[in-house]
């Protein structure tokens, strides 16, 4: 007998309208020997769908397959399939010298538990459920063939893995077997700049994908201003500020290693903003933690960027984040003079859209200033978001104009 997921009564609604997730107090019983793929049965006996199950997690059941024509069949095709579609959209929408995107945004994509992020000729996955986990190969095996050359890295150092008691050690997925050495890190082009990803000990996977459109934009409004870079990390904020003409770039990031690969990104694009008409770079890095640098901080800016990490991973951390990210654009503003531009982020899946706005209103009154919303801003369009998921819509931002 398939292994089969029923549910408790009532609760197959979520399914019908094809969210992903099955949360474990959603579950009455197990039915047959627990496998990677399962059947999930409402209580009234319809079969709702098929999904990869994962025996040690809170989400236990993951949706491969939604209705009553489910199959429970996953084999190398079926990952070809959802692979081909993520490829789809990624060669309608990537700018042009552009080698480092997202190939695979998990449910985004219709492949739940899965990212995988391109650097050049590395990609760079990660696989954060059990059930996932027990069927790699097929997956592996087809995103080989779509990308016959490249080296792939499994990086496994999540707090998903780690809830699921799954192994935390990086892995060299292909050539197998793996180089002698490790792989620290790999060469990309961004919008024709030059990177590169920290893959052995950088965060994520190596470099963030997801700010590519937003760094496009400050490109874009940067012409004869002077512009302000908090939570810089390695500095791309400020390398498409200068490309697009800013008098002068301050970078603060706390962290000397960041700092000095954001330094070593400049010295690799200093050709490119020589040809833009910038050879001598108006740039400085400071190495401090923003809330006391915003703090003893005087000058005005006219560009400020306010990208932090995530101040809330939990949602009972909510309130508490909340707070930290009103101070946090409370100290912005106030470095800001009139006409000045705001790009402000939060990436934490427990602040919603319009938490965040509601923050933005407090942080402008605080501060004492008219602030003009502009724009919303989002993830790269390589990170989709499945309509029936707001769960993936992590990152969040605002442009924002101070008027007084």
């Amino acid at each position: 007998m398939s292994f089969t997921v029923v549910l408790k009564r009532g609760r197959e609604r979520a399914l019908l309208g094809r969210h992903p997730w099955i949360f474990s107090g959603a579950v009455a019983r197990l039915e047959g020997e627990p496998s990677p793929v399962a059947r999930v049965l409402a209580a009234d006996g319809r079969l709702l769908g098929v999904g990869l199950y994962s025996a040690e997690s809170r989400i236990p059941v993951r949706m491969l397959r939604f209705g009553e024509g489910a199959t429970s069949q996953l084999g190398k095709s079926f990952f070809a399939d959802r692979l081909g579609q993520a490829m789809e959209l990624r060669d309608d929408l990537l700018p042009e010298a552009t080698t480092g995107y997202r190939v695979l945004n998990a449910e985004g994509d219709g492949l739940p538990g899965w990212t995988v992020d391109r650097f050049g000729e590395v990609l760079v996955s990660q696989i954060t459920c059990g059930g996932l986990e027990a069927v790699r190969e097929f997956a592996y095996a087809a995103l080989g063939e779509l990308f016959p050359r490249a080296t792939i890295v499994q990086k496994n150092s999540s707090a998903g893995r780690r809830a699921e008691r799954l192994s935390e050690v990086d892995e060299v997925i292909r050539p197998d077997p793996p180089p002698a050495s490790e792989v620290l890190e790999s060469p990309f082009l961004e919008n024709g700049l030059r990177f590169s990803a920290e893959i052995k000990g950088g965060q994520k996977t190596g470099f963030y994908c997801d700010q590519r459109d937003n760094r496009r934009r400050v490109e874009e409004l940067a012409s004869g201003r002077r512009v302000l870079d908090l939570f810089a990390h390695s500095g791309a904020f400020g390398l498409y500020a200068l490309r697009g003409g800013a008098r002068r770039v301050v970078h603060v990031e706390s962290a000397a290693r960041l700092i000095e690969r954001g330094r070593e990104h400049y010295r690799l694009n200093e050709e490119v903003l020589a040809t833009a008409g910038t050879p001598q770079l108006p740039v400085e890095w400071v190495e401090a933690d923003v809330f006391s640098d915003l703090r003893q901080r005087t000058e005005r800016y006219d560009l400020l960027i306010c990208d932090p990490p995530p101040l809330a991973r939990k949602r009972r951390d909510r309130d508490k984040a909340a707070r930290a990210y009103k101070d946090l654009n409370r100290l912005a503003l106030g470095r800001l003079g009139r006409g000045g531009l705001l790009l402000t982020f939060s990436c934490s899946s427990a602040v919603d859209s319009k938490l965040f706005r509601q923050i933005l209103f407090a942080a402008a009154i605080e501060a004492e200033v008219s602030l003009q919303l502009l724009s919303p801003l989002a993830a790269s369009a390589d990170h989709p978001v499945a309509v029936t998921h707001p769960e993936g819509e992590y990152l969040k931002g605002w442009l924002a104009r101070v008027t007084s």
